[in-house]
C-alpha cells in the first residue's frame, strides 16, 4: 500500500508500506512512517505481539543506501547488541536444564579461564556485566573477532578490568564469546547451534548468529550514523564518546580494541562469523515473537530470576546509568528499555530495540538499517513507535 510520508513543495513523497496491521494499531503504522518522512530511516521493520497475537508486522523502505533494493518480508537486519537478548535466552535454557549453574565458576568447565585473577568469575557475573572482562589491555588485531578459538584463548588469558563482582560495566563485545564458550564447554553445543536447534527451528523464528549461503543475500546494508556539519554529540553520550577514544580505559577496550574499519558490519567476514553478542541477524517479527514466547521457552522461575535487578548504577563502560538483570536490560526511566516499569529486553547499536512488557503481555521489536549516533537504548524511531503502540492500547 502506497502511503504519502512527506511533501517537498508540490511533490508528494510516497513510500510503499508492506505487511499487516490490526486496524486498532493504525496509529502505530503512521508513526512508523514518520521516521521515513523525517529522514531518519532508510529501511526498517516493526513487529508487535499482544497477548501472543501478532497485531503489527510492518516493513518499508530500502535495504541499501542507494535505495535500489526494497526492504522485503524476509530482509535480515544486523541486530548488534539486541543479539545479547537472544544469547541470554539460550544460556538460560541451559540453566533451566541443569547444564549450567549460575554461581559455579566458569573455570570449572573452562579451566584456562581461571588465569589472571578470573578463577571465581561465574556465569551470573557475565550475565549481569560484573565479570570485568570487557576487553583487552594489549592491542589485538581485528581478525581475532572472527576466529572463535583464538578470541576465546585470548579472553582466557586476559585479566579483568576490576575485581569481579565489585562493579558493573557493559561487556559490549565479549559478552557473547564468554557465554558461548561457557555453553560449549558445558554442553558441547555452540550458541549458534543451540539457537538453531532449540529456538529458531522449533519455533520457526528467523533468527541467526551469523549467516551463510543464500541468507547472505537477504541482509540489509547497515548505514553508519552521520553527524551533520556543525552538530555536536548529545550531552548524554559525550562522556561515552570521550572515554571510547582512550583504549587504556574499560570503555576504549570494550569498543575500540580492536578498532574496526568503516562498514565492517557489511563485510562477508562479519556476517559469516559467530559473534553472539554483536552479530545476530533476524527480522523484527522473529525477535518480537521470541519475546512473546518466553513463557514457552523456560520455566517461570527462570524468567523471574532473569528480570530481577542484578546490577544498577553508573556503568564503568557506558559512563551512564544502566540496569541489568541476568542478560536483559531492565527498564528504568534513566535508561528506558521499553516504556513501562517491569519491561525488559535489549537494544542494539544505532537505535534498534526489542522488549517484553509482562504487565501488558506485549512484545515489541523495531529494527532499522540507518543508525543513529550515541544511543544506548532505543533510538528515536523505535521509541516513537513503542509510544504509539501504547497509545493504541490505552
Amino acid at each position: 500500500m502506497l502511503r504519502e510520508v512527506a511533501r517537498r513543495g508540490e511533490v508528494a513523497i510516497q513510500l510503499e508500506l508492506q505487511g499487516d496491521v490490526d486496524p486498532a494499531f493504525s496509529r502505530a503504522a503512521d508513526t512508523f512512517l514518520e521516521g521515513f518522512a523525517a529522514g531518519r530511516d532508510v529501511g526498517a521493520s516493526v513487529a508487535v505481539f499482544l497477548e501472543g497475537v501478532p497485531v503489527v508486522d510492518l516493513w518499508a523502505g530500502h535495504r541499501d543506501r542507494q535505495k535500489t533494493e526494497p526492504w522485503v518480508r524476509d530482509t535480515l537486519c544486523c541486530l548488534f547488541s539486541a543479539s545479547k537478548g537472544i544469547a541470554t535466552v539460550c544460556v538460560l535454557q541451559a540453566v533451566a536444564d541443569g547444564l549450567i549453574a549460575l554461581d559455579d565458576p566458569i573455570a570449572a568447565s573452562w579451566p584456562e579461564f581461571a588465569a589472571a585473577g578470573k578463577a571465581t568469575i561465574t556465569t551470573r557475573q557475565v550475565l549481569n556485566h560484573q565479570a570485568g572482562v570487557v576487553g583487552f589491555h594489549a592491542p589485538v588485531p581485528p581478525e581475532i573477532l572472527y576466529d572463535w578459538p583464538r578470541i576465546c584463548a585470548a579472553l582466557a588469558a586476559e585479566a579483568p578490568w576490576w575485581i569481579p563482582g565489585t562493579r558493573h560495566g557493559y561487556h559490549a563485545r565479549t559478552f557473547g564469546f564468554l557465554l558461548g564458550e561457557t555453553l560449549r564447554r558445558a554442553t558441547g553445543i555452540t550458541l549458534r547451534g543451540w539457537l538453531e536447534d532449540r529456538l529458531s527451528q522449533p519455533l520457526q523464528l528467523d533468527l541467526h548468529f551469523g549467516v551463510d549461503g543464500e541468507d547472505l543475500n537477504r541482509c540489509a546494508q547497515m548505514l553508519p550514523a552521520r553527524m551533520k556539519a556543525g552538530a555536536t554529540p548529545p550531552e548524554s553520550s559525550r562522556a561515552l564518546l570521550e572515554a571510547m577514544a582512550d583504549r587504556s580505559s574499560p570503555t576504549g577496550a570494550a569498543f575500540q580494541n580492536p578498532a574496526l574499519g568503516p562498514g565492517y558490519m557489511n563485510s562477508q567476514a562479519y556476517r559469516r562469523a559467530e559473534m553472539p553478542g554483536m552479530n545476530g541477524f533476524g527480522t523484527a517479527r522473529g525477535l518480537a515473537e521470541l519475546y512473546a514466547k518466553l513463557s514457552d521457552v523456560f520455566p517461570a522461575h527462570i524468567l523471574r530470576l532473569a528480570t530481577t535487578t542484578e546490577s544498577e548504577g553508573e556503568d564503568e563502560v557506558l559512563k551512564s546509568f544502566t540496569r541489568f538483570g541476568l542478560g536483559f536490560m531492565l527498564h528504568d526511566v534513566r535508561a528506558p528499555i521499553g516504556l513501562r516499569a517491569g519491561s525488559f529486553g535489549h537494544a542494539g547499536a544505532g537505535g534498534s530495540m526489542a522488549f517484553y512488557d509482562p504487565g501488558r503481555r506485549l512484545a515489541f521489536c523495531f529494527l532499522m538499517n540507518q543508525m543513529q549516533q550515541g544511543v544506548v537504548t532505543g533510538g528515536t524511531s523505535a521509541m516513537a513507535c513503542a509510544e504509539a503502540v501504547y497509545a493504541c492500547i490505552e
